[in-house]
């Protein structure tokens, strides 16, 4: 008995020495504590996450509601540069944010899109854009000069291929960036095929299916032109 006492003392000793000390940062960014409405990121579905100001497990507390998916095991939180990164309960890296236009995008592990509005309140994470569509940050087609729909704020959530129908004169590239070779233009009013869209460091990058099918090339879905913001495309034709 004393044999045992004394192996399950030492096995304790030994887990809690290879644990890491919980200590949260100095501060939590004040442009991030709050709730954010979750608009998009495939399987999430609608709802809520809430980045709270105290320390919890060496970083700051984050809960979700309704969330489901990877969300739905949010715990933590933590300022990342100008934007902020969110954890599961097993410590790892949900999905890291940063600021585009007055939201924040995402990435979740499975590679789908994630967009955060201000569910109301508090401050911006990033410098406000003009308004419309009901509180929605107006982005404009070029072809009619108005604020496009909500859900056309965002890339197409799929199932991929989907038919979108362009709104404003753009480049095509073969590759994600915009240094990449020139391979031709899409027009306004142009229906189109896009089979995929990615964040990247030159922004949402959408991949379309050129030659038949045989090649590539890869399009903007934002674009800023006189110091508006548009997009490049409606996600329907």
């Amino acid at each position: 008995m004393r044999f045992k006492r004394w192996f399950l003392a030492v096995v304790t000793a030994c887990f809690a020495a290879s644990q890491p000390l919980a200590t949260a940062p100095a501060s939590a960014g004040p442009s991030a504590i709050g709730l954010w409405s979750v608009e998009t990121g495939g399987s999430t579905g609608p709802c809520q996450i809430e980045l709270q100001g105290h320390a919890f497990a060496g970083r700051f507390a984050a809960r979700s509601i309704r969330c489901l998916g990877p969300l739905a095991f949010l715990t933590t939180w933590s300022p990342e540069h100008n934007g902020f990164a969110l954890f599961g309960i097993d410590g790892r890296a949900i999905a890291r944010f940063a600021p585009a236009r007055g939201i924040m995008t995402g990435r979740l592990a499975d590679g789908s899109l994630v967009i955060l509005r201000r569910a109301g309140g508090g401050k911006a994470a990033s410098p406000p854009v003009p308004r419309g569509n009901g509180g929605n940050p107006c982005y404009l087609r070029e072809d009619t000069g108005r604020c496009v729909a909500p859900e056309d704020t965002v890339a197409p959530r799929g199932p991929h291929p989907v038919k979108v129908r362009i709104t404003g004169l753009m480049n095509i590239r073969r590759e994600q960036s915009l240094k990449s070779q020139y391979v031709g233009q899409v027009n306004p009013g142009q229906c189109i095929i896009v089979n995929t869209c990615a964040d990247t460091r030159w922004g949402v990058r959408c991949e379309i299916p050129m030659d038949g099918g045989r090649t590539r090339g890869f399009i903007l879905k934002y674009y800023q032109k006189n110091g508006r913001d548009y997009v490049g495309f409606v996600n329907r034709c």
